[in-house]
């Protein structure tokens, strides 16, 4: 059985092409950063070789250093002080984010602790890069108000995230013991592009991630990390779950078609029911998720049903004729003509 290391270095390699996603833009966003800085006040010492140094490795690799110099050769008016020093923390921020390995993509939930809770302020710190962009933007256009850039650094929360920043939304890695997973935690993140990966130890719910399952969301649950492949490949919003052995095994894959018996496969569930509390979920709320998953198997696996054809309509017509035959025989015709 894999380790606990091994399955977190497996999900962080599951998430590395949405990382570097992020990590690109989000350096991309710098660049252009410095090249309002430079084209607005006196200092000329923030260079394109000091602005890699910085970035590091990464910048270095991915960042065209001449694509944004049409921004040094337009107005060099000076922008108010307050204003640039507002920039400056912004452009700080993005650099950060920009320089930041696989740590800021990972997190650990303390035993106990609420998975929901964790999450929303991982999410809240990685907010900070998308309000530094919307600082720069906002200066950029002449219309950033007083007041408005310290509020605007400050964590920002994923209900605050607009349509595009969850499209480019960056991966999380969540390690958790089985006890705290409370799969529910997660619905209100799984919008835009998000991924999400949970490696689960120790003894948990057999069939959490049923409570996740929509249209348009790919979900996961395996206890074989070769199953990842699948969440990589996909486009969708995604969530996906390692677990400990003796789990059920799914997969949920909006890629698949429009209908569930399309998206919906099931690979294996557990022989026994749940017996236990597990955390703060009840032997019986456990085995209501594992009772959701089977009668998705068995919807699954069974015929697509015939709507309209010529024997559901003669099943119909017999039915009423029986009917009709029982009211006459209750009827008394008598003097009737």
């Amino acid at each position: 059985m894999p380790s606990e290391n091994s399955n977190r270095a497996l999900a962080l390699e599951a998430v590395a092409d949405p990382i570097e996603t992020y990590r690109s833009a989000v350096a991309t966003t710098a660049e252009e950063v410095r090249g309002f800085l430079a084209a607005h006040r006196d200092d000329e010492t923030d260079d394109q070789s000091t602005l890699a140094a910085e970035l590091g490795s990464f910048g270095a690799q991915r960042i065209d250093m001449d694509r944004f110099e049409n921004l040094l050769s337009g107005s060099r008016d000076k922008e108010e002080p307050d204003t640039l020093r507002k920039v400056e923390k912004a452009f700080t921020v993005l650099r950060t984010f920009a320089a930041a390995g696989n740590d800021g993509f990972h997190v650990k939930v303390k035993r106990g602790a609420r998975l929901r809770e964790v999450v929303a302020v991982r999410l809240s710190e990685i907010g900070r890069g998308f309000a530094a962009a919307r600082i720069a933007g906002l200066a950029a256009l002449g219309a950033l108000r007083d007041g408005q850039a310290e509020a605007l650094l400050a964590p920002l929360g994923f209900d605050a995230w607009n349509k595009g920043e969850r499209r480019l939304a960056p991966p999380l890695v969540v390690e958790l013991e089985g006890a705290d997973l409370c799969a529910a935690d997660l619905a209100e993140f799984l919008d835009g592009s998000v991924k999400m990966v949970l490696v689960v130890n120790g003894d948990a719910p057999p069939a959490p991630l049923v409570r996740l399952i929509t249209p348009s969301t790919f979900v996961l649950q395996t206890t074989d990390p070769a199953d990842l492949d699948r969440f990589t490949a996909t486009e969708a919003c995604a969530v996906a779950a390692l677990m400990p052995s003796g789990a059920a095994r799914f997969v949920h894959d909006p890629a698949g078609g429009r209908s569930l018996r399309d998206r919906l496969e099931i690979f294996q569930l557990p022989d026994k029911p749940p017996r236990k509390k597990l955390g703060g979920l009840s032997a019986h709320q456990q085995n209501e998720e594992l009772e959701q998953l089977r009668a998705l198997a068995e919807f699954s696996a069974a015929p697509e049903p015939a709507i309209g054809t010529p024997q559901a309509h003669a099943h119909e017509v017999t039915s009423v004729e029986k009917l009709g035959a029982w009211l006459l025989t209750q009827t008394d015709l008598n003097g009737v003509e």
